[in-house]
């Protein structure tokens, strides 16, 4: 890294942060879905709808095709149903009342404070940014990012920009495990460039970590990924202050 240039810290973003758009949250009828049971409920609250939801929303009538071909008799339909919902709904409780969806993209009226969505603009491109975010990676350490136009409020693949990042590696931290080009995580899982879905490209990294955004004959932007504020297990917080008489 050269020592002239500080890397630029990532910020939050307030108000209007840069969003992927939501699906309507309505049946291909209009009617206004009614959700069996509280995980669907966060599921449906939190991502919305839209065809990859569809097997996620469970009506009575597609659950009873499931049970009758496992030969449930008619009779007892119901309280497997009951039973389907109260185990879902002990999953939703085991993981603290959310679940947990690795990668996904914000939405528009997601909260930039609880997503931690950050950005950092890229020099000489003020429409363009790199945007961070959870991406629901919170025990792995790591924030998932990806490149951002403000503009027209759409995601877009490093390779139709030519585009790369390279992990610096520090000694002393974790980035020395991966140090180099940065690949995506469709690249991991053999994707070519012309095989990503527009606006589907993801990275992710650690906490920390700096990163050098490479660009066709311009030198590297330096940044910084931020950090998550955690206190470590068994260590007890200071309390709001009281009177000491």
């Amino acid at each position: 890294m050269p020592r002239s240039q500080k890397p630029k810290p990532a910020r939050s973003v307030r108000g209007n942060a840069p969003t992927f758009s939501k699906p309507p949250r309505k049946t291909p009828t209009g009617i206004p879905r009614v959700m069996r049971n509280r995980w669907e409920q966060y599921v449906y609250d939190k991502y919305g709808d839209g065809p990859a939801f569809e097997e996620i929303y469970i009506s009575d009538e597609q659950l009873n095709k499931h049970l009758r071909l496992l030969n449930i008799p008619e009779s007892q339909l119901a309280d497997y149903r009951r039973e389907y919902d109260t185990l879902w709904e002990g999953h939703l409780d085991s993981n603290g009342g959310k679940v947990i969806c690795q990668g996904m993209k914000p939405w528009p009226d997601a909260d930039p404070s609880t997503d931690h969505i950050c950005v950092v603009h890229i020099p000489d491109k003020k429409d363009l940014v790199i945007r961070i975010w959870d991406g629901g990676l919170e025990e792995e350490g790591q924030f998932c990012l990806d490149v951002y136009d403000m503009d027209a409020q759409i995601a877009i693949n490093t390779s139709e920009l030519g585009f790369s990042f390279n992990v610096v590696p520090l000694a002393g931290t974790l980035s020395v495990l991966c140090g180099g080009r940065l690949q995506s995580w469709e690249a991991r899982t053999g994707c070519t460039p012309e095989q990503i879905l527009p606006g589907e490209e993801r990275f992710s990294v650690i906490e920390g970590a700096y990163l050098a955004l490479c660009r066709p004959n311009l030198d590297p932007f330096w940044f910084k990924i931020p950090t998550r504020n955690r206190v470590p297990p068994g260590i007890e917080q200071a309390a709001s202050p009281v009177p000491l008489y």
